[in-house]
């Protein structure tokens, strides 16, 4: 079963991602990160849906989860927090499941899958809101995510939605916009800032990622906005992909030599 809270260390953490279409290079692609001499290693976001798109079963993927969790464990002694994502086509993800296999989907993995935290659609969410409140009802291992890659959204509608999401069930609430400008990725972090009251009133967490490159800068300062997980890529050859996701290397060097955000933003006037 999901636990009852996702922790972070330091406010912020790190976190990298695995996303295969077969179940084989799905697990061993989790022993890699997980056993790899990094230091950020202990939190991972485990894209079902592209295992989902393949027709895996459900069961086959929570056995494995176990099964990975377990030999890192006893061979390596590595414990992972895992976030299980399930994402349909229509928010960024890589399936398309009707809500009724949705909502299967995810409570199988809640009630059985050793993960600490299930991300799921906003969009998935509205449709059968009963059904997840009931579901994830006084647990913070829920988070729902809001993409919209495709339009820049007004400063009125940011505020709905940020009103809208801090009504949900969700501990973590998080923000996917496509920044087609970099005022588009400073209007996002703003809106964040400003709301920031307001979801630690009502006892949530948040991240907002604004993706594309010109969204950089919403990754490599999670603390600005109060974001509790930044997502890197974990390709030592590739600095930024087109995501906008950075690795770690090059997270670091821009960090050290950018320490603020305030000289992030004058280095790039």
């Amino acid at each position: 079963m999901a636990r009852e809270k996702l922790s972070f260390k330091n406010g912020n953490r790190i976190c990298l991602t695995v996303a295969e279409n077969n179940l084989k290079d799905f697990c061993n692609k989790i022993i890699d990160l997980a056993t790899d001499d990094l230091d950020y290693n202990d939190l991972i976001e485990l894209r079902l849906d592209y295992l989902l798109n393949k027709k895996v079963l459900v069961e086959d993927i929570i056995k494995s989860i176990s099964n990975v969790k377990k030999a890192l464990k006893d061979d390596y002694d590595v414990e992972l927090q895992l976030i299980a994502t399930v994402r349909n086509f229509s928010n960024g993800g890589n399936c398309m499941l009707d809500d009724k296999t949705y909502l299967d989907t995810i409570t199988m993995l809640y009630e059985k899958a050793s993960v600490d935290a299930i991300d799921i659609d906003y969009n998935f969410y509205v449709n059968k809101f009963q059904a997840v409140k009931k579901l994830f009802s006084g647990k913070k291992s829920l988070i729902i995510t809001y993409t919209c890659r495709d339009r820049v959204l007004t400063s009125e509608e940011y505020d709905n939605l940020f009103k809208d999401l801090i009504k949900t069930p969700a501990y973590v609430i998080k923000i996917i916009t496509k920044a087609f400008s970099f005022d588009d990725c400073i209007m996002l972090m703003d809106k964040a800032v400003e709301h920031k009251g307001a979801i630690e009133k009502n006892d949530k967490a948040i991240v907002v990622i604004s993706s594309g490159k010109l969204g950089l800068i919403s990754r490599l300062y999670p603390e600005y906005t109060g974001s509790m997980i930044t997502y890197i890529n974990h390709d030592p050859f590739e600095a930024i992909n087109n995501n906008g996701e950075i690795n770690k290397q090059e997270f670091d060097k821009l960090r050290s030599k950018f320490p603020s955000t305030k000289e992030f933003l004058d280095s790039n006037r």
